[in-house]
């Protein structure tokens, strides 16, 4: 039976080059996104939004029917953002919630289906969460523009966290990932944005290990893991 990864948030570039490395290396890849687009690598695809998180039960129930199995491997890939138009309050509320929902509820409704899809996983199959995330949460908050994309990362971090201790003794394993610069920093588009094959290597690299390690996941553009 094939190992099974779903990719939620499948876009050009991150969510791609994970998926054509997963698919290399013998994945069967399912990918979800609220237009249900199939992107290379990908073998099937369905509709999902995190920000309607009725939506995310219904994403996996097709993903088992569609790849014969469920899912071992799950990547949340999906994000929130709205620039303030003047000041850092001046985003209006429900631009808020949604943002926000992605790295709340949307998250939590994806682990609640992703731990249900690990225990029906064959037993010899790696069981890994990956959240695609950045260094926000753990910089000074002194960038207003990033209000609603910093506030769903810093909430999904902690949960992240909390689940990577929570599920040891199963070992289902919860990473927050994050590609850097070589400082450490925040990539920027200037300096050449993410890469999208860099999360591919990077992920696969942490579906292959065999305890949890840390949760905290930092990694460079050629996907070589950043120490911190």
């Amino acid at each position: 039976m094939s190992h099974v990864a779903f990719i939620i948030g499948a876009g050009s570039n991150v969510g791609t080059g994970i998926a054509k490395h997963l698919s290399a290396q013998g994945y069967t890849v399912v990918v979800g996104s609220r237009s249900g687009t199939k992107i290379d690598g990908a073998g099937h695809a369905v509709k999902v939004d995190v920000t309607k998180p009725e939506t995310v039960k219904t994403a996996f129930a097709e993903v088992e029917k569609a790849a014969g199995a469920p899912p071992n491997v799950v990547i949340y890939n999906a994000a929130g953002f709205t620039p303030p138009p003047s000041d850092a309050a001046s985003v209006a509320l429900d631009a808020y919630a949604r943002d926000v929902s992605v790295g709340t509820t949307g998250l939590y409704a994806a682990v609640q289906e992703a731990v249900a899809a690990f225990r029906k996983a064959p037993k010899q199959a790696p069981k890994a969460f990956i959240f695609t995330g950045n260094v926000i949460p753990f910089i000074p908050a002194a960038v207003p523009m990033l209000l609603t994309l910093g506030v769903g990362k810093v909430a999904a971090a902690w949960q992240i966290q909390l689940f990577s201790n929570a599920f040891k003794d199963e070992n289902f394993r919860f990473y927050y990932a994050s590609q850097v610069s070589r400082a450490g920093g925040i990539v920027s588009k200037p300096a050449g944005g993410l890469s999208g094959p860099a999360h591919g290597v990077a992920f696969w690299n942490l579906i292959q290990r065999k305890e949890q390690g840390g949760w905290d996941f930092r990694f460079y553009e050629d996907g070589s893991e950043a120490a911190h």
